[in-house]
């Protein structure tokens, strides 16, 4: 019988048939996600309930627990899903940018916090707080920081071939810019006085100039 709603076809782009019911599935992780993302940035794991998650998202409390059996698959779901957009966006700002010390300052710009509370920064806290509890948050927590220190070791290793950047060992110099990195944002999030964007930017920017050049 042909025409079923629940299953005609859309195509993928390798030419491969996706039921559309699937699509819907795929739709309603995505709100799901995403609205879950969003309160524990506001409110924490601790505190976020199957019911605001399902009206954040605009479905009913029975979808959020047929995709996602626990809090805690949640709060992995949101940090996957906000770190593949930030690889995504970060690649394609850098190739446009030729200048080893401009591609990494912009780098620090996208990785950084951008002040007080900022939700990425926030959903981060609670990854870590939790993968000192949980093998599988601990797991995922190391993928996805080794993705990111991989994407600074590359820009580093870029400066370092234009002859711009020197260091014997790019992916220790990413590693020790990257905590940096995290330290100063993680006091930025948490509302340091008298500490701004701009200038967590700039020590992170002072702190490559002593690594990368002798």
């Amino acid at each position: 019988m042909s025409g079923s709603g629940g299953y005609a076809p859309s195509v993928t782009e390798n030419g491969a048939a996706v039921p559309k019911r699937q699509e819907r599935g795929a739709a309603r992780e995505q709100q799901i996600v995403s609205a879950a993302a969003e309160l524990i940035a506001e409110r924490g794991l601790a505190n976020l309930r199957v019911a605001d998650v399902a009206e954040r998202a605009g479905l009913g409390a029975g979808h959020v627990s047929y995709y996602f059996r626990s809090k805690t698959l949640l709060l992995m779901r949101a940090i996957q899903q906000s770190e593949d957009a930030f690889i995504d966006q970060t690649e394609a700002t850098l190739a446009r940018i030729r200048d080893p010390w401009k591609r990494l300052a912009k780098f620090i710009e996208l990785s950084a916090a951008n002040g007080p509370r900022d939700p990425g920064w926030v959903l981060w806290f609670e990854v870590w707080s939790n993968a000192a509890q949980s093998d599988e948050v601990a797991r995922l927590h190391e993928e996805l920081d080794a993705r990111s220190c991989a994407l600074l070791a590359d820009i580093i290793r870029h400066g370092c071939d234009q002859g711009v950047f020197t260091t014997d060992d790019p992916t220790q110099a990413a590693i020790v810019l990257a905590a940096t990195i995290d330290g100063l944002s993680i006091q930025l999030t948490l509302g340091k006085a008298g500490l701004t964007a701009r200038q967590v930017n700039r020590l992170c920017l002072d702190t490559a100039r002593t690594l990368l050049t002798h």
